[in-house]
């Protein structure tokens, strides 16, 4: 029997016409044989809309992003102790999993959603372990997402998307305890998701998020830290002593002054929380005789963040970093380098690392996401004009410093290899970067814009000492104004470099130095690492 055609569906109605060759929708709908036409087509509509303001609203809130770890890294068959997930349109991953976010409330309209996390195998009750840290970074995002689609409508508001994070969290603890039996290390974890123009931050264990809130007038900018989890995971805070103690633990002060917690066995922990540790969580742990003197409960915050303004860069960091890096040197370390994340995470990093308490068994991890200021929609050029302005070329200089592990580890300048590793070519750069950022402060450019700007293509005294001392590109070797000069370079040419290197070229001003990149250029093998550098719109 024949069966009439199904009705059709906004995701496949592409065309007024589609599949019905010359014959008008009027007439098919008379005959029927298409079915609820008007709304097919509404939703078709609104599909569209709710992809523009999608599109819009990417444009007005961005970030940059990057992370730096050093220490214990995954060679020599050792698995990371520290993970960390960066994911700049959550939406977009719900889209790829068929998970439908919340519509409603802070989610209305689309609302931009990102999720910055880390988890740390260090901030854990005994042994520092990968296996725990490893599980929750690739389970964090399905159970989040699954999470955050169960708010019922009218409950998406900031006291029920604290409590979705909790119950993350809590149900990463579970699954380990009973559905993981070969994990027995633990881990803390740290994250930060954001809601439009809001951040919800859950912290559990000695990891930490740090934001950075700047006050005062405008000539005299005075920034501050905001730990966003001070006040939970370690066994000196009054609140966590009383859950200790109230569930059989005993809590001491050991040796060098650090408080510690002793179970009824006799076993010892550093840390008040933690997902997984087994043998501290009682009869769900499956160990015989142990107590449930550990929660995976996080510390969750909201903060409304004023965009790139009162709210510039927040820090996710590792146990080992927040145990010897202060709230307030990270924040000092992140202004020295505003608007340079990779920069900031790499000389985090590296205090911690160079610190007298962490060996080289340690993993520093610092991630840094720095709020870049809103895109004025209304003083944008049109669509077309856009077009023609990412065509154009665009003039650089640079400084490259070379590592053991890149493409071509040798210097054409000297003439000799390189053997220096990646990590010490950032620190050399980021040396470099604060001398250059010290004396564009002392430079006065003209009133005039157009002589202003070209002053600025001039390269400076300390700019012409830096490339010629310390850059490993034969551009170095050039004289006067030309030194260190790429010349200009054609999108195609910029394309050559990588996507990041390119989309960073383009956003710098005349004279702006960018953060440190790692041009991949297609002579490149990819088992090799690229090159670091700096670069300069000329």
């Amino acid at each position: 029997m024949a069966h009439p055609p199904p009705g059709p569906t906004a995701a496949n109605i592409v065309s007024s016409n589609a599949g019905y060759s010359g014959t008008p929708l009027w007439k098919l709908k008379q005959q029927g044989a298409v079915q609820n036409l008007s709304k097919v087509v509404a939703e078709v509509e609104e599909a569209k809309q709710q992809a523009a303001l999608e599109e819009e609203n990417s444009e007005t809130l961005k970030v940059a992003v990057d992370a730096v770890s050093l220490g214990r890294t995954d060679v020599g068959g050792e698995k990371p102790l520290v993970r960390h997930i960066i994911v700049k349109d959550l939406r977009k991953v719900a889209a790829r999993s068929k998970v439908q976010l919340p519509a409603g409330g802070l989610f209305e309209n689309r609302a931009p959603v990102m999720l910055f996390a880390l988890f740390d195998g260090q901030s854990c009750a005994e042994a520092a372990g990968p296996l725990a840290a490893e599980w929750c970074a690739k389970q964090v995002i399905p159970k989040l997402l699954r999470n955050l689609s169960a708010l019922p409508p009218g409950y998406e508001n900031a006291t029920f998307i604290k409590a979705t994070l909790t119950k993350t969290f809590e149900d990463l603890d579970k699954e380990i305890l009973r559905g993981q039996p070969a994990i027995h290390d633990g881990c803390g974890g740290a994250l930060a998701l954001t809601v439009g123009e809001r951040l919800f931050s859950a912290v559990c264990g000695k990891c930490d998020v740090v934001l950075c809130e700047a006050g005062g007038p405008p000539q005299r900018i005075r920034y501050i830290s905001i730990s966003l989890g001070a006040n939970q995971g370690r066994c000196d805070l009054e609140g966590e002593q009383k859950w200790l103690t109230d569930n059989g633990g005993v809590v001491f002060q050991a040796e060098g002054g650090a408080y510690m917690v002793s179970s009824p066995a006799g076993a010892v922990a550093a840390v008040s929380r933690s997902i997984g540790d087994r043998s501290w969580k009682g009869a769900d742990g499956g160990v015989a005789g142990s107590v449930k003197l550990l929660r995976a409960s996080p510390e969750t915050r909201v903060t409304e963040i004023s965009w790139a303004e009162r709210h510039q860069f927040l820090i996710l960091v590792s146990a080992p970093v927040a145990g010897v890096v202060p709230p307030d040197e990270c924040v000092t370390a992140g202004t020295e380098f505003l608007g340079k994340p990779r920069a900031i995470s790499g000389e985090i990093a590296n205090r911690a690392a160079e610190a007298p308490g962490n060996g080289s068994a340690s993993q520093c991890t610092a991630v840094v996401v720095h709020f870049m200021e809103k895109q004025d929609k209304a003083g944008q050029p049109p669509a077309a004009k856009k077009a023609r302005k990412e065509a154009e070329s665009v003039r650089l200089r640079h400084i490259l410093v070379k590592h053991r592990d890149c493409g071509a580890p040798f210097d054409p300048v000297k003439n000799r290899p390189v053997t220096r590793t990646r990590e010490e070519a950032e620190q050399v750069l980021r040396q470099a970067l604060r001398e250059l950022v010290a004396e564009a402060k002392g430079i006065k450019l003209p009133a005039d814009v157009s002589k202003a700007k070209m002053t600025a293509l001039q390269p400076t005294p300390k700019y012409v000492s830096l490339c010629k001392e310390m850059s490993e590109c034969s551009t170095a070797q050039k004289g006067g104004g030309m030194m260190g000069d790429l010349g200009w370079l054609s999108t195609d040419q910029l394309a050559r470099f990588g996507p990041s290197f390119a989309d960073t070229a383009r956003t710098l001003n005349v004279g702006q130095w960018s953060a440190l990149q790692a041009p991949s250029m297609a002579s490149t093998s990819s088992s090799a690492s690229p090159e670091v550098s700096a670069h300069v719109a000329a």
